[in-house]
């Protein structure tokens, strides 16, 4: 019996739009294709998700990249076109599971979209993210990134939970693929699409 649902962030809790932050990037001089990929993130954007370097190293990095100095806000503008937009029904299907489910967030992330996410701004109505979810996994504050068997391994550890009974819902099969080799349920759903019908198709009734 599932007890503990895993969210992804991107795609799942919020409308991601790749191309906006693209453009964004690419408006202050950084060419993101060189770092962000199908495969993944690689270079100073995966140094700064898995905490290998701080936000402040990385936007002085960032500086040096396009050869003037860029402050704190302005790169995280350019991280912010990731998020297109809340669902205000995602967040009201998260506050109702949490009333029979322990509900976690389980996300490649990073400081300058979490400072938004976990701020007021993020429900519309004055919530951060952590009103909707019992704890928040983030990568960079872990120390390592999905689809790393040991991020979801880390997670079962923290929470003293039976991989058995988690369900983890993610828009990269990779990453799904990554759960089921601990042990996790995984349910892969399309990128910004409702994923509650999906959910509950596998959930007891």
């Amino acid at each position: 019996m599932v007890k503990t649902l895993l969210f992804d962030m991107g795609g799942i809790v919020f409308i991601q739009d790749t191309a906006e932050a693209f453009r964004r990037f690419t408006e202050i001089g950084v060419d993101a294709h060189q770092f962000i990929g199908d495969f993944g993130q690689k270079g100073i954007f995966l140094d700064l998700e898995s905490d290998r370097i701080s936000d402040e190293q990385f936007r002085a990095a960032v500086s040096r990249l396009v050869g003037r100095e860029l402050t704190w806000q302005e790169v995280q503008n350019c991280w912010l076109g990731f998020l297109k937009s809340v669902p205000s029904d995602r967040l009201e299907h998260l506050l109702q599971l949490r009333k029979k489910y322990r509900i976690c967030l389980a996300s490649n992330t990073n400081p300058f979209i979490m400072a938004y996410t976990r701020s007021d701004r993020f429900s519309g109505d004055g919530h951060g993210i952590g009103h909707y979810f019992d704890r928040l996994y983030c990568c960079y504050e872990m120390g390592i990134c999905k689809p790393d068997k040991a991020f979801f391994t880390k997670i079962l550890e923290s929470e003293g939970i039976r991989p058995e009974e988690t369900l983890f819902i993610d828009d990269s099969k990779k990453n799904i693929a990554a759960a089921e080799s601990t042990g996790i349920k995984g349910l892969w759903v399309p990128s910004n699409q409702d994923w509650l019908p999906a959910l509950l198709s596998v959930l007891p009734e």
